[in-house]
Order: structure tokens, then sequence, then C-alpha cells
């Protein structure tokens, strides 16, 4: 749903792009960014859409119309963007990186790692397509390979914090939630860390068996009721022996 001040902002908006020394598409893109950065990913495609008209031999508005569609649930229209983007530019990084997260939202894994290594030939070292990628081969039941993705990719970005989540998770899924409580306690404690690290620090301490300090965690940055879902749900888990089914159970937390 919009927010409240999406008119103003829109106002606002028309008036900063008139004067300012960029572009005029440069300054659309910015600002849906903005509002899609607040948590309004419909609002932004008012900007993505007017940009794409103004610009339309530039991929970006179409990349972001899709990334913004996709955030707001709709994998299947996001996919048309996508695709509208590399008719513009058949190699553009970021159009086949949001088809490969359209495949995974649609439960496609594999499919989506055919477009992922795509992109990543083209980008080796693009963090949010390794990301998306470790995800995918988690979800097909391949920690062991997602791990060895996250650790050369933190070769060349040791402080990254989502790659530090993503590895430990990785751990998890594989059975070794020692390892995993080892490195998301590094994550969790980086200057950049957020609530997601907590959460996930709580997650897979519950799944190595501290409860009660899973519980302190995830009480520090959830509701009580989510908190005790988290830590249940984590508690389930690990009874699982199949990587594949953790990771589709942890998918489904709340």
């Amino acid at each position: 749903m919009p927010f409240p001040f999406t008119r103003a902002v829109i106002v606002a908006t028309a008036l900063i792009v008139a004067g300012c020394g960029e572009s005029q598409t440069t300054s659309l893109l910015r600002m849906g960014d903005n509002i899609r950065a607040a948590g309004d990913p419909d609002t932004a495609m008012t900007f993505y859409q007017r940009a794409a008209t103004e610009d339309p031999s530039n991929p970006q508005p179409m990349v972001k119309l899709g990334d913004a569609t996709l955030q707001a649930g709709d994998p299947t229209r996001a996919a048309s963007y996508y695709h509208a983007a590399l008719a513009v530019e058949p190699t553009n990084v970021d159009a086949l990186r949001g088809l490969g997260k359209v495949q995974l939202a649609q439960g496609k894994p594999q499919e989506a790692i055919a477009v992922l290594d795509q992109a990543l030939a083209r980008k080796p070292d693009d963090v949010p397509t390794v990301l998306a990628k470790g995800t995918a081969l988690a979800l097909l039941g391949r920690p062991q390979e997602a791990q060895g993705l996250y650790q050369k990719a933190l070769l060349k970005e040791p402080a990254n914090v989502s790659l530090k989540t993503n590895l430990a998770l990785s751990y998890a899924l594989a059975g070794n939630t020692g390892e995993a409580v080892q490195v998301m306690r590094e994550a969790a404690a980086a200057p950049d860390a957020t609530a997601v690290q907590q959460r996930n620090l709580a997650l897979v301490l519950a799944m190595d068996g501290k409860t009660q300090e899973a519980r302190k965690v995830a009480d520090a940055v959830l509701p009580a009721k989510e908190a005790r879902n988290l830590v249940n749900a984590a508690r389930r888990i690990r009874g699982m022996k199949d990587p594949v089914r953790r990771a589709q159970a942890i998918g489904t937390i709340g």
C-alpha cells in the first residue's frame, strides 16, 4: 500500500528533477530507488515507468521495474520487464540476475542457476548474484557447493555480512551447526549487522541446541510470538536430515 505522503513525494520529485544537474532519467531512477527502499515498490514503479518512457534505449528502468515488481510479489510480471531489458542489452547482468531470482521465486532453482551462471560469466564477483546462486544450490540439496561459492567470494570481500550470513546458513543446512554458529556470531557482531543477522543467529543457535540463548537473541529483535515461533521452527528443522527439506523449511519461517 502506498504511504500517505506518496503524492507529496511525487510533486516534490517533479520539482527536483526539473532543477537538478543530473539527467532526468537518472533523477527518476534515483527517486524510485529511494521510495522502493522505504518499502513502497508500487509507487517506485511510477518513476521507473516514466524513466523508461524518457529513455527507451536504456535497459536500467526496465531492470528496476522488474526488481520492484518482484519485490511486490509478482515474479511473472517481473520476468517480462527483465526480458524487455535484455532485448535492449542481451548481456545485462542486472537483468540476468533478476531472471534468476524470478526462477527462485517460482520454485525452479535448477533453471535459476542456468541464468545466474550467465550473469556470473560476465561479472564473476557480483555478490548479489553469488548470493542468489548459493540459495539455488541450497534448495537443490547442495549446501557444500554453496559454501565453496561463498568462501571464494569472501576472499575478496571478507567483511561482507550477507556472504557470512549465507555461509552460516549453508553450514546449518549441511548439519554443521557448530560452524554455522561461529560464522553467524561474526556476522551478527559486524558494525553493519542488522536485525536480519540477529534473527539468523537465533535460528542457527536453536538448530545447534542452544535454545535458551537462541530465545534471548530472538526476543531482542522480534515480537515475543515471532521469537517463540522462530525458535520452535528451528528446533524442528534441526531434526530433519535432508538438506533440501531443511532449506525449504527455513524458507517458510515467517
